[in-house]
């Protein structure tokens, strides 16, 4: 039986075209998967779905009839479907129960006062059907990642939905919590429940999925009947080949740390902490170095770490071979090691104050004599750095929340650039870009490389990966597992090692 049904969905930001006419249908008690690279429109399509984003053109068909979802309360009440996504959506705050009955506490309600030993005693019991032991009044911002996952999950479940989809939910997750989780999906389909899961883990969903939905640039290339299992490897070639797909037009430099070696920068040797498993490394004068692989396998984590955000890292920083202690940001920076954080606007910008004060923060010491800041000479330096990066702000004043993406990722560099930093750890800096701004951040990179200023950047879109890089730089589950640096990459093979 036919329980959903999307045709010709389409769906556009401003200058990003993410769905271009997507179709196809689910029936009732299959488990299907959904891949594609990052930017593929997976999690667009799965909002759509769920309420959140509205399409801009296409149908969608609930049960045979025609559904026209606004909002997730309707997704979840009127037809029965709900999603579990890799983003928590839980109040910090508030205790395990009641983030689990959150839309439902009028339930627990006896004459005008929250029954909380029922409310707990219910909760307990839910969290037992996904393998969660913990003492539910704690609050869920004291919970590690893999358990505020398997909550999200304890709340859809309780809602007990027709359609469940997993946005990339195993992210956070160790292999026992994994196959845990395959049980109750497992489950789900036995009570003829219908199952999209997403994952860049490509061997959960061939173990898993009955069906795997490929997506390619925001096309459907194709769906693929996974019932041989004996033949997982053909599948699963099949998969990449059709997730790596036709050639795109995004406009790369050239490739100028790959022509000569020059002195070698930046160095670590050994590092480790949780999540961190012994990486050592070097980064040459002129390069550019990407950290790539799946989601959740250290890449961030590593920068993170070096950058003095992390306690207890073990191993040594070296940087022109001179070893660094780096207790902190600031002892970070001190020493020419320069973070940029992928959450922009949340960690990296002060967005309701000007470009002038967010461009000099950093660097505002040079500028200041017996503590009073030289103003004149503090607006010639960010006046040269906005024309050098060709920021598009009509003043120094402008409030930096009202700029473009690429421009508020322009005034980041520039903060640090003023600074001089030695060598620029960046944490996805093309996040949430349009295609002209991407270009424009991956010619700057380059030129910073070639006047002396080396990357290492954490690359999560194949395409970048593939065409920005000098050298690429695989992890998986904390370690460095493999190393391209050819001028042209095998997508295939590149794929292949992310998935060990």
């Amino acid at each position: 039986m036919e329980v959903l049904k999307v045709e010709s969905i389409r769906k556009s930001f401003p200058g990003v075209n993410v769905l271009k006419g997507i179709s196809f249908s689910l029936k009732q008690g299959n488990i299907y998967g959904l891949v594609g690279e990052n930017g593929a429109g997976k999690s667009t399509l799965v909002k759509i779905l769920m309420g959140i984003y509205p399409p801009d053109e296409g149908e969608i068909f609930i049960g045979g009839e025609e559904a026209y979802i606004r909002d997730p309360l309707q997704a979840r009440e009127t037809f029965k479907m709900d999603a579990v996504f890799q983003e928590h959506a839980l109040i910090p705050q508030m205790s395990v129960a009641e983030n689990i009955f959150l839309d439902r506490l009028s339930e627990f309600y006896e004459k005008g006062l929250l029954n909380k030993k029922k409310l707990h005693a219910r909760s307990q019991d839910v969290l037992k059907k996904v393998g969660l032991d913990l003492d539910v009044s704690l609050p869920t911002g004291k919970l590690s990642e893999g358990d505020k996952s398997l909550v999200e999950l304890s709340k859809a479940l309780c809602r007990d939905p027709k359609i469940l989809i997993f946005d990339e939910m195993t992210a956070p997750l160790v292999s026992d919590v994994v196959k845990n989780l395959f049980r109750i999906i497992r489950e789900l389909k036995e009570r003829e429940k219908t199952v999209v899961f997403i994952s860049h883990r490509l061997e959960e969903v061939l173990t898993i999925c009955d069906e795997i939905i490929v997506l390619k640039d925001g096309n459907l290339e194709g769906i693929v009947n996974n019932s041989d299992k004996e033949n997982l490897f053909a599948t699963r070639k099949k998969i990449i080949s059709m997730m790596t797909g036709t050639e795109k037009g995004l406009d790369f430099p050239e490739k100028e740390g790959l022509k000569e070696k020059g002195e070698i920068v930046f160095s670590l040797r050994d590092i480790r902490n949780k999540s961190i498993k012994g990486v050592s490394l070097d980064v040459h004068k002129g390069e550019i170095v990407a950290l790539a692989g799946l989601r959740g396998q250290g890449q961030s984590e590593l920068l993170r770490a070096v950058a003095g955000l992390f306690y207890k890292v073990e191993g040594e920083i070296l940087v022109y071979g001179v070893r660094k202690i780096i207790r902190s940001p600031r002892e970070a920076m001190e020493n020419g090691i320069f973070y940029i954080s992928d959450k922009r606007d949340e960690e990296e910008l002060w967005l309701t104050h000007d470009v002038l004060l967010n461009m000099s923060v950093v660097s505002m010491g040079e500028r200041t004599k017996m503590g009073f800041i030289k103003r004149k000479g503090e607006q010639k330096t960010v006046e040269r750095m906005v024309a050098r990066l060709r920021i598009e702000t009509p003043s120094l004043a402008k409030i930096v929340r009202q700029l473009s993406g690429g421009n508020r990722q322009k005034v980041v560099l520039g903060k640090y650039l003023l600074a001089h930093p030695k060598v620029l750890l960046l944490d996805q800096p093309t996040k949430g870009l349009d295609v002209g701004a991407k270009v424009e951040i991956y010619h700057l990179l380059r030129k910073l490389a070639k006047e002396g200023i080396p990357t290492i950047a954490v690359l999560t879109d194949l395409e970048e990966v593939v065409n920005l890089p000098d050298r690429i730089l695989v992890m998986h589950e904390g370690a460095i597992v493999k190393e391209f640096s050819e001028e042209r990459i095998n997508e295939e093979e590149l794929l292949d090692s992310y998935y060990g």
